[in-house]
Parts: C-alpha cells; sequence; structure tokens
C-alpha cells in the first residue's frame, strides 16, 4: 500500500507542470471552439489527466536499475486466461467455515492484485462513459486498449529502456482492467442523474462565452509568453543574451500585435481583444500604457526584489538595514498587486490596474 502512496505523490508534484502542457491544447480548442469553460469542465479535464497519470506512473513505477533488471530470471508474460482463480484456490488461505481466515485472506496478494486492476480503470470507465460520452461498446474497447498499452508498456522493458521486462505481461490484467471500465460506465450510469449534463454544461458554455474569465486571459498569456520562451531560446542558439530575446519577443508578439491588430496570438486563440473602456477600438497610446504599467511595474518590482535580496548576502552591515526597508515596501507593492489579480479572480467584472490606469478593457470576439 505504501508503494502505492508514493507513486501518486510523485504523479502529484509532477502534475502541475505536466498538466499545463497536456491541458493547455485542449483547452484552447474549447475556448477557440466556445469562447469559454465552465469550471466543472476544467475541474474533470484536470482530474482525468491527474488519473491517467497516476494509473500509467503505477503501471511502471518504481523504476529498477538496469543491471537490476539484466540479472531478473522471472517470468515476463503470461497468457493463460484466469490464472489468478486459479491462484487463488490454491494459496489463498481463505475458507468459509472459519471465520479466522476472512481477514487474512482479503489482505493476501492474490486477492490485493485483481482488486487493484480491477479498481485501476473504475475512473477511466466513468470518465469516458460520462465526461466524454461514449458508448458501452466504445468505454469497454478503449479501456481495453489502455490496459493493452500498459501491458505492452511493460512487455517492452519501458520501450526498450531496459533489457528485458521488469514486470509481468498477464493477459489477466487485461481481462480485469476491462471489467474495471465496465464497473466505471455503470457507476458513471448511476451518478449521472446527480451530476450536471451534457445539455446543461453547454447551455452554461455559451452564457459564459460573453465574458472574459480570468483564467481566459491566462490561456492566452500562457500561449503568448510559450511563443516568446521559444523564440528566446532560439535566439539563444546564436548567443544572443536571454534578456534580449525576451525584450524581441516582447515587441514582436505582444507590442506589435496589440497595436496592429488589438490581438496577441493567445488572445486571438481565445478569442478576445484590446478595447477602451468605451467598447472601441483602444488607441496605440493606451496600448502602450497598458503594457508598460502591467508588464513594467510587475516585473520591474520582481527583478529589483530579487537584486535587492542578492545584494543583503555581500552588503555591509551599515546598508543591509536600508535594502531591507525598500525590500519591505517593494514587496508590499508586489502583494497589492497579487491581491488586486486575486480579486480578478473572484469577480464577474472587474479591472485590473493597468486596466484602469490606460483606460482599456478585454471584451470577446463574436463567433
Amino acid at each position: 500500500m505504501s508503494q502505492y502512496i508514493h507513486v501518486i505523490y510523485t504523479a502529484a508534484i509532477i502534475f502541475p507542470i505536466l498538466a499545463i502542457f497536456i491541458t493547455l491544447p485542449i483547452l484552447l480548442v474549447n475556448y477557440h471552439k466556445y469562447g469559454a469553460i465552465p469550471k466543472w469542465s476544467i475541474f474533470m479535464l484536470y482530474t482525468f489527466v491527474f488519473y491517467m497519470m497516476c494509473a500509467y506512473f503505477l503501471t511502471i513505477l518504481p523504476l529498477p536499475s538496469q543491471s537490476f533488471v539484466a540479472h531478473l530470471t522471472t517470468p515476463t508474460h503470461n497468457f493463460v486466461p484466469f490464472t489468478f482463480v486459479r491462484e487463488f484456490i490454491k494459496y489463498n488461505p481463505f475458507s468459509l467455515t472459519h471465520p479466522g481466515t476472512w481477514v487474512a485472506a482479503l489482505k493476501a496478494p492474490t486477492v490485493i492484485q485483481p482488486v487493484f486492476n480491477i479498481f485501476l480503470t473504475v475512473p477511466f470507465g466513468f470518465y469516458l462513459h460520462y465526461y466524454f460520452q461514449r458508448s458501452w461498446k466504445q468505454t469497454i474497447l478503449f479501456t481495453f486498449c489502455l490496459s493493452l498499452f500498459f501491458e505492452l508498456t511493460q512487455l517492452s522493458g519501458l520501450y526498450g529502456i531496459y533489457p528485458r521486462p521488469y514486470r509481468l505481461f498477464d493477459v489477466d490484467d487485461l481481462l480485469l482492467n476491462t471489467t474495471g471500465g465496465i464497473i466505471g460506465a455503470w457507476g458513471a450510469s448511476l451518478l449521472g442523474r446527480f451530476l450536471p449534463t451534457k445539455e446543461q454544461v453547454r447551455t452554461r458554455t455559451m452564457a459564459l462565452s460573453k465574458n472574459v474569465s480570468p483564467l481566459r486571459r491566462g490561456v492566452a498569456l500562457a500561449v503568448d509568453w510559450i511563443i516568446i520562451g521559444l523564440l528566446t531560446n532560439i535566439l539563444g542558439i546564436f548567443l544572443i543574451p536571454h534578456w534580449i530575446g525576451i525584450a524581441i519577443g516582447f515587441v514582436i508578439f505582444i507590442l506589435v500585435l496589440e497595436l496592429s491588430r488589438q490581438q496577441t496570438i493567445g488572445m486571438r486563440l481565445v478569442g478576445i481583444k484590446v478595447i477602451d473602456r468605451n467598447g472601441q477600438t483602444a488607441s496605440w497610446s493606451k496600448i502602450l500604457i497598458r503594457n508598460l504599467f502591467g508588464y513594467g511595474v510587475i516585473s520591474g518590482l520582481y527583478e529589483i526584489v530579487g537584486r535587492l535580496l542578492d545584494m543583503t548576502a555581500t552588503a555591509p552591515k551599515a546598508q543591509l538595514t536600508s535594502i531591507l526597508h525598500v525590500v519591505l515596501i517593494l514587496s508590499f507593492g508586489l502583494l497589492l498587486v497579487f491581491v488586486d489579480l486575486l480579486i480578478d479572480w473572484f469577480s464577474q467584472k472587474h479591472l485590473l490596474f493597468f486596466e484602469r490606469l490606460s483606460g482599456t478593457d478585454t471584451a470577446s470576439v463574436g463567433k
């Protein structure tokens, strides 16, 4: 049990980073198509990604050393169906007439292993049948394919990384995993009456598409800076300093596009644009002020605080108090920015500080 908990803990650590790259394309597609994503859909999407990570890690972790695997002599496969039934009869201590054996029987590997393989794919069947609206036949087929992928991953020695399999390819796992998917789909049918339907979610989506949510703007921001990051790395190959690469990317993919089209690439993908407070096209001066305060204040405060903190390691004792006072004042400014962002996240309509100062706003572009 502790091994399973450790694997889930590993997935929880990696999830925040990996989820960005896995779910961002899905968020972009939905924003571009509908203009919004209900919180329920976001919750289902992220929990599905987290579940898939946990399921995959449970099939490959912990990773043994190459030398350990090279000296293994254990079987690599089992193609005989229902071996787990024969092993239960042969090795499990269960006796119907002796209640004292019942608890020990439940704790035995001949019970834990099959039950684990069933429960491994119960969530997968639930997500397929409820969230992805797959039929029973499709759910069974996709669950079987997922189980086959896991088993082939084990049989291949983690895609050839190891000289031989370090876990058993077991045909029984295919049967048990598929059974788990069926149970999950059955559970989705029962719980579906208490959960939002696809039509309710779609109606909510269309209502939200008229609003520019903080998440929607955040996705646009993430796309823009991923592009700038890629450009910076490419320019770095030609020995162009990192800060110059960021500056070039910012001018090209933020300033120029907002000034010429009122939309960056990220904004275009999620269907929003920059406007003035009257709903008209924002002037170039307002866009410049918007970016000056938006990026200049936040990045400037962060950079100055960072440099001052670095100075505390070598600054004379006489200057240390003054430096810490300045850090405290600037940190308070960063706190105000954070509070402003926090208010924006929980408010239906809130103008951020750089929007108020520049007289700009963002609006949804009609589909």
